[in-house]
C-alpha cells in the first residue's frame, strides 16, 4: 500500500530537495516542473496529496490545484510560496488547501504539514491495521496450516522463505509443483494468508473436476438468457475471487482453447460474461499448481509456452515426503495431537517401532497418505500409545491395488465402536469410557452409523 504525493516545483534543486525530504515510509513522490509535464505522464496510483509552489512558470500552483481537484475529488493540497499574501492565503483556503508554507522552510516543516493531512492520517491508520492483520494472519496460518509443510528439513525452510517473499509481491503469479498429496494447496493458502489480500476471498478451483463444456461459463460467468438453462446472472471464478486469490489446481489438465482465453484475461485483467458485451475489470492474483511436467507438455504441444511463462513468474517446488523424512516425526506428532483431539481420544504418543515404520515408509501419497494413516491409527488404538499393529499400509499405494477391504474412515470408526460395544456388553456408559468420548458423543456416532 502506497501513499502517492504529487510535487510541483520548477526549481530543479529545490524540487529534488523536497522530494528527498518527504520520502517517508510507504510514500511515493511523483515530481513535476509544470502542469504540461504532469498531463503527459500516466500515473499508476490515485494521488492523495499535492505539494505546489504557487509561482510556477506557465500555470500557477493554485490553478493547478483547482484542476487537480476536478480530476481527484479527495486530493489535499499544500502550497509553498516565497511571497506570502493575504489574497493568496484566502484563495488557498477557498480551494481547500490543507496548509500554506512560506519560504525559506525546513524539511521538517514539510513533513509536519504532510502528517497533518487527513488522508495521510488515514493512510497511517490503514497501514497499522494492515500490519496487525498481516501478523495475526501469519500466526493463524502457521498455527493452522504451517506444520503440514514447514518442517525441519532445509527444503521446507527454503519454501517458507519463498512463500514470505512472494506473499508481499501482490500481483505476481505463482506456480507450485509437486506430487499429489504434497501440500500444494496449503502453500497457496499460505501465500494468500500472508499477503495484503488475506482479508479477501481465496477461491480454489480443481481444473480436473470441471468438464470442458462448463469450463468457460464457470471461468467467465454468464448473463441471464445467454443459453438454455441460464436462468439468472452467474459470476465467474475471476469475479468471485476479485480482489483476492484464484487458485487453479491441476492447471495442466486445462485444454488448449481455454488456455488461450485464460492468457488473454491474465494479460488484460478484464473478463466478459458469456452473453454480455460489458467488460468487467478484475484484480485477481493467480496461484496455480500441477503434478505434471509442463515443459514436456509444451514439447508435445499440450500446453502453451506463453501461458507457462505468464503463470510461472515465481516457482515453488515441494519435494516428496520420502526425500525429506526428517520432517516425518514432526508431522506425525502434529497429526496425533490433531486427531486425538478431533476424535476425543486420549492418545499422547507413538511407540518407537511404529515411528520407525512411518519414517521408513515410501509415501507415494505424500502428506495426505501420512495424515490418513495417523487418523486410522487413532481410531484403531484403544490405549494412549499408538503401536505398530495400529498402522495399516495396505492400500497406501499409487497403483490402486488393495486387499479388497474397505479402509474408509467411516468403516473403521463404525467397526471400532462395534468392537467396543461388544467388549462392554453393549453398555453405553462403559463403551463411551473405553472409547474415551462422552456418552453424548457416542450417541451421536451410534445414530450416524445406524447402530442400535
Amino acid at each position: 500500500m502506497k501513499y502517492s504525493i504529487l510535487l510541483f516545483e520548477d526549481e530543479v534543486e529545490l524540487r529534488q530537495e523536497i522530494k528527498e525530504s518527504i520520502l517517508l515510509d510507504g510514500v511515493e513522490v511523483c515530481a513535476f516542473e509544470s502542469w504540461d509535464q504532469f498531463v503527459a505522464t500516466k500515473l499508476e496510483r490515485t494521488p492523495k496529496l499535492a505539494i505546489l509552489d504557487i509561482n510556477l512558470a506557465g500555470k500557477d500552483g493554485l490553478s493547478i490545484f483547482q484542476d487537480l481537484k476536478e480530476r481527484y475529488v479527495d486530493i489535499e493540497g499544500i502550497i509553498i510560496t516565497g511571497q506570502a499574501s493575504v489574497k493568496n492565503a484566502i484563495a488557498s483556503v477557498k480551494l481547500g488547501v490543507r496548509d500554506y508554507i512560506e519560504k525559506p522552510f525546513r524539511a521538517k516543516d514539510i513533513r509536519a504539514a504532510i502528517e497533518k493531512c487527513e488522508s495521510y492520517k488515514q493512510f497511517r491508520v490503514k497501514n497499522y491495521v494492515a500490519d496487525r492483520q498481516l501478523e495475526e494472519s501469519r500466526k493463524k496460518f502457521e498455527a493452522h496450516w504451517g506444520i503440514e509443510f514447514i518442517g525441519v528439513s532445509q527444503s521446507i525452510k527454503e519454501i517458507n522463505t519463498l512463500m514470505k517473499r512472494v506473499a508481499q509481491a501482490d500481483a505476481t503469479s505463482v506456480m507450485i509443483t509437486g506430487e499429489s498429496g504434497s501440500g500444494k494447496e496449503l502453500i497457496a493458502r499460505g501465500i494468500h494468508s500472508m499477503s495484503e489480500r488475506s482479508g479477501t476471498p481465496f477461491y480454489p478451483v480443481n481444473c480436473t473436476a470441471i468438464p470442458d463444456s462448463l469450463f468457460e461459463s464457470e471461468f467467465f460467468g454468464y448473463q441471464k438468457g445467454a443459453f438454455t438453462g441460464a436462468l439468472a446472472n452467474h459470476e465467474g471464478w475471476f469475479e468471485r475471487a476479485n480482489g483476492g486469490t484464484l487458485f487453479l489446481d491441476e492447471i495442466g489438465d486445462m485444454n488448449l482453447a481455454l488456455q488461450s482465453k485464460l492468457l488473454r484475461v491474465l494479460d488484460e485483467r478484464k473478463v466478459t460474461r458469456i452473453g454480455s458485451h460489458d467488460v468487467i475489470n478484475v484484480d485477481t492474483r493467480i496461484v496455480c499448481a500441477t503434478n505434471k511436467d509442463l515443459k514436456k507438455m509444451i514439447e508435445d504441444g499440450q500446453f502453451r509456452l506463453d501461458l507457462y511463462h505468464r503463470l510461472n513468474s515465481f516457482h515453488i517446488h515441494i519435494p516428496p515426503l520420502r526425500e525429506r523424512n526428517e520432517d516425518i516425526p514432526v508431522l506425525v506428532n502434529h497429526f496425533v495431537r490433531l486427531f486425538s483431539e478431533t476424535h476425543s481420544k486420549g492418545i499422547v504418543s507413538m511407540h518407537s517401532k511404529a515411528m520407525n515404520l512411518l519414517v521408513n515408509h515410501h509415501y507415494p501419497g505424500n502428506i495426505r497418505e501420512l495424515k490418513n494413516l495417523i487418523e486410522r491409527a487413532i481410531l484403531m488404538c484403544d490405549s494412549n500409545v499408538i503401536k505398530a499393529q495400529h498402522l495399516n499400509f495396505t492400500e497406501q499405494t499409487n497403483n490402486g491395488i488393495g486387499d479388497g477391504y474397505d479402509y474408509s474412515l467411516e468403516t473403521v470408526e463404525k467397526e471400532t465402536i462395534l468392537k467396543a460395544m461388544k467388549a462392554c456388553s453393549h453398555n453405553k456408559t462403559h463403551t463411551a469410557e473405553k472409547l474415551n468420548i462422552t456418552r453424548q458423543a457416542l450417541n451421536r456416532k451410534l445414530k450416524k452409523h445406524g447402530i442400535e
